[in-house]
């Protein structure tokens, strides 16, 4: 049964990615929700879609893991407390991309913080331009910033 769930989330993936990418639609999916089935992150704050619940188990980043990590930015940003990725990384016992922490990896960290910024009205730009400052995170981070639309989906 596992191999099923596991072939069914990968159509349902191929379909979302498929419909975000198809010029013929129009603003059917969100960039954030294509970027959490795109890169493997539990669409967290994503209810108006509910696809992903029946595969909650089958994406890398989960919601409890996600949840935190939105916890912990919010309390930070409520605190007028910017935080660098590298702090980020030291507060979770990452030590660079070769030396993951007890649940995230470098990847999966900016994964998330990715997927949180393409939310809309989660922080502001001062927040973000803090976490991606030049020589305050590695050169991966600096795409936590960035636009994601359909020429950023590839089928291999």
């Amino acid at each position: 049964m596992e191999k099923t769930k596991e072939m069914l989330f990968m159509l349902q993936r191929f379909q979302i990615l498929a419909l975000f990418t198809n010029s013929a639609t129009e603003k059917n999916v969100t960039p954030s929700y294509a970027f959490a089935w795109f890169d493997s992150v539990y669409p967290f704050l994503s209810e108006s879609a509910p696809w992903h619940k029946p595969y909650a188990d089958c994406f890398k980043v989960q919601e409890p893991e996600l949840e935190e990590l939105h916890s912990f930015l919010c309390d930070k940003w409520d605190a007028n407390q910017p935080i660098s990725f590298y702090d980020l990384e030291s507060h979770y016992g990452i030590h660079g991309s070769s030396s993951p922490g007890p649940v995230w990896s470098r990847h999966s960290l900016r994964s998330a913080c990715r997927y949180i910024y393409l939310l809309e009205n989660n922080f502001d730009n001062a927040f973000w331009t803090a976490l991606c400052k030049n020589g305050h995170c590695p050169m991966e981070a600096h795409s936590i910033t960035s636009e994601f639309g359909p020429k950023n989906i590839y089928f291999e």
